[in-house]
């Protein structure tokens, strides 16, 4: 009887522990659901928001495959994808204009 009790407590026990925590986090949610786009415009900008006035953090040549993660509306009312790019200070994320883009962005990714 004290194994069966064991045993019930033991895999109550497991069910609570692992139904407590999600298998994907939010945070990591759009990254996991990425997709790998072609840029088509040459020298398409990188940019701190998704506004042509925000600032450049770098450029992708077209014919480059990078990953985005996610599209937006942006100020100017049209799409824009994220990405990430590294800088000497570590990885950041930043905006490439849909136009620039090739699918599936946006249609396979999930709004920001």
């Amino acid at each position: 009887m004290k194994l069966i009790s064991h045993t019930l407590v033991t895999l109550a026990l497991y069910a609570l522990s692992s139904s407590a925590v999600p298998a994907t986090s939010p945070a990591n949610a759009l990254e996991k659901r990425a997709e790998n786009c072609k840029i088509t415009g040459n020298l398409a900008r990188c940019r701190r928001s998704a506004s042509t006035s925000a600032t450049i953090f770098g450029e992708f040549a077209a014919g480059t495959t990078h990953s985005f993660s996610c599209w937006t509306i942006g100020s100017d009312g049209n799409i824009w994808d994220r990405t990430t790019i590294t800088l000497e200070s570590g990885k950041v994320n930043c905006f490439v204009s849909d136009t620039l883009v090739a699918g599936p962005c946006p249609s396979g990714l999930p709004e920001c």
